[in-house]
């Protein structure tokens, strides 16, 4: 009975503390929100507060709160990709983000060298200097910007969350192997579009709390999926919401649907965040750091959109919309402070250059008009009409690749995404069930009717192009088709393990669904190479 009462008595206390945490959270956030300084750091300071209040965060409602927090963030960062967007611009996206990395990886070098940082809290802060939030982003430039640099500025935002993501699976999982993380990627994007069909797509037409549900319940099967494919369950997810963004019709509406249940989570992860943060002198360092990654963002952005092609003032116009750095920053820190990684140093800047740049980015961008004159003093001063002339010109971004690499690299990329995928997902439902091992014939007709599709698709697509060449090329892509063929029935009846018999017989009976079917597996297959 005493331990009943004492235990009742804990939970009282740390529900009341809790209930204060929010409002002084709640309070502050307002508070913040007038003088247009962004709510997370009234987060940050609640959970320090929570120290000192008793809160328990070792809990372990507070530890699947975080997974469930950082989860859903990567699922709406996903949702909000376009991907149709990203390949429309893929030249001048990719020159951007590479110039961007280049300059923000330079500055960060110096001052890592200043404060004597070491390797991992140097790519933290790069990562923490380069990457914009999306939704700050949007918010700001949606009324303000015409529609392609608004689309450009997105797709740019998208881009550097893909690259943010690696480095994150890249701290999360100790080891760095890009071939294994390219694939499984590419994996998971085909199966985020699989489960999304057939799991959240059907439920956008009902209420809200359908497509949460549905939405939850793909992150946690996607969790499992993770493991299997020795990737973070962040980056799953992501990829997840890349996929969504493709299979569903309505992405707006899923985005719009999970964001009230992210933003609550996040709060009480930011109050986990919080009480990590301690005294130290690096947060005298902190404004002044946190000032040089905001104006390297900005200059870095505006110069990498200048040379790609456009007008001086346009491309330093639009680089105002950039300054908002994504508190992703915080997300990836705070995992490698809980990994008792030594980025102690990176956190507490993270911290502030989240809460400085989305102030200056709202004040600046709500004035964008007024620093045109100011741009434009800038530009006049410095001669720089000649230097604008010589970029319209040469259209650095403009670089294109053959485009029969292009098929080729295509069908490689592809194909080894669909062989995978149908590998994983026999793997997923030997995992989930016994019973459901059944369901893996399917595969073994499904995927080599995809595949030999997708042969025919590109042998028609490079038709009459290259002459002479042409029969070479089919070859080749004849021969990858029979190796990755091969490859995936071998590794697919070693894994099921059936009588001889029994597989002739299964492989029998789903050539024959899968032909009564093609039609559909052929819509498969377009939306796949979509994604692609």
């Amino acid at each position: 009975n005493n331990y009943i009462v004492k235990k009742y008595f804990s939970i009282m206390n740390e529900l009341t503390s809790l209930a204060e945490l929010l409002v002084i959270a709640s309070f502050l956030g307002l508070l913040l929100r007038r003088i247009n300084i962004s709510p997370v750091i009234a987060y940050l300071i609640s959970g320090i507060i929570g120290v000192f209040l008793g809160v328990n965060y070792n809990d372990s409602a507070f530890q699947f709160i975080t997974f469930l927090a950082v989860n859903l963030l990567s699922f709406e960062m996903g949702v909000s990709v376009n991907l149709l967007d990203l390949k429309k611009m893929f030249g001048r996206i990719i020159f951007i983000v590479l110039t961007e990395f280049t300059i923000v990886f330079t500055v960060v070098l110096v001052i890592s060298f200043i404060l004597k940082l070491n390797i991992l809290s140097t790519l933290l802060l790069t990562i923490i200097g380069f990457n914009t939030s999306s939704s700050i982003v949007y918010k700001l430039a949606e009324k303000n910007l015409d529609k392609s640099d608004l689309k450009l500025i997105l797709s740019v935002s998208s881009f550097e969350d893909a690259l943010a993501f690696i480095v994150f699976s890249f701290i999360s999982s100790h080891t760095f192997n890009i071939t294994e993380i390219l694939i499984a990627s590419m994996i998971s994007l085909v199966l985020g579009y699989m489960i999304s069909k057939l799991l959240i797509n059907p439920t956008v037409g009902f209420s809200e709390d359908s497509i949460i549900l549905s939405g939850v319940a793909s992150i946690f099967l996607f969790n499992v999926l993770s493991q299997i494919l020795n990737i973070p369950s962040t980056l799953a997810s992501f990829l997840l919401g890349m996929g969504t963004s493709v299979a569903s019709n309505d992405n707006e509406k899923i985005a719009n649907s999970i964001k009230p249940l992210t933003d609550f989570t996040l709060i009480l992860f930011f109050f986990v965040a919080g009480s990590y943060i301690k005294p130290s002198i690096y947060l005298i360092f902190a404004i002044p750091i946190a000032i040089i990654l905001i104006l390297t963002k900005y200059v870095a952005f505006s110069t990498a959109y200048w040379i790609s092609g456009v007008e001086f003032l346009r491309a330093f116009r639009t680089g105002l919309f950039m300054t908002a750095l994504s508190e992703f920053g915080i997300v990836i820190s705070i995992t490698a402070l809980q990994e008792k990684l030594p980025v102690g140093i990176a956190y507490t800047i993270s911290t502030v250059v989240v809460a400085l740049s989305s102030t200056i980015a709202s004040i600046v961008t709500s004035r964008n008009k007024r620093i045109i004159p100011l741009l434009n003093n800038i530009y006049v001063k410095m001669n720089l009409t000649k230097v604008d002339s010589i970029i319209k010109k040469s259209n650095l971004s403009n670089f294109k690749i053959p485009d029969v690499i292009k098929s080729i690299i295509r069908y490689i990329i592809i194909s080894i995404a669909i062989t995978f995928s149908g590998i994983t997902i026999v793997y997923l439902l030997s995992i989930l069930s016994p019973y459901l091992v059944f369901l893996s014939y399917l595969i073994l007709g499904i995927v080599p009717v995809m595949l030999y599709l997708l042969l025919a698709n590109t042998m028609k697509e490079i038709k009459g192009k290259y002459g002479e060449y042409e029969t070479i090329i089919n070859l080749f892509l004849s021969a990858i088709f029979v190796i990755i063929n091969l490859s995936f029935d071998l590794i697919l009846i070693k894994t099921l393990q059936t009588d001889f018999l029994i597989l002739i017989l299964a492989i029998s009976i789903v050539t024959v669904i899968s032909v009564l079917f093609i039609n559909r597996i052929r819509k498969i297959l377009e939306d796949i190479e979509k994604i692609f």
